[in-house]
């Protein structure tokens, strides 16, 4: 079982950190959950790549918070559970794609649980950049 390269819309599984939690002094996340890659991006000084993950959870979003919501169809695709689930695209965590965070999706089996749609994965991206545009997203730099 090989770790694939990173790319965009490819889901894995992360302790993602959220923005609470980082306010708490915490460095890791309370759990590993599925996230999706963003963006990856090879760092020229030292040749290692760092991933933009977004979480996936089943929160429902706040009325002003941003989500995506993930198609039953995709998540049974992805494997996750039958609860509703989304992609939040409010917060973000930038790792390289070495960190020991990522592990597993389905350790023995698969690395990832698979890719979004484009189209999805459309969706989501564009919810980034109104944030961005906006400067509301939070993003947590995360060293490994």
């Amino acid at each position: 079982m090989k770790k694939p390269e990173p790319a965009p819309g490819l889901v894995i599984c992360y302790d993602f950190l959220w923005s609470h939690e980082r306010e708490k002094g915490q460095g890791e996340g309370s759990k590993d959950r599925p996230c999706v890659v963003v963006a990856a991006i090879v760092q020229k000084a030292d040749g290692k790549t760092e991933v933009l993950l977004v979480p996936v959870t089943h929160s429902p979003p706040e009325a002003q918070s941003g989500a995506v919501p993930i198609p039953a169809a995709i998540s049974r695709h992805l494997g996750l559970d039958d609860l509703q689930s989304y992609v939040v695209t409010t917060e973000a965590n930038a790792v390289s794609w070495d960190d020991a965070g990522i592990i597993p999706a389905r350790p023995g089996k698969d690395w990832a649980y698979g890719r979004l749609p484009k189209g999805l994965y459309e969706d989501i991206r564009l919810a980034m950049m109104e944030r961005l545009r906006q400067r509301t997203l939070k993003t947590a730099k995360r060293e490994s």
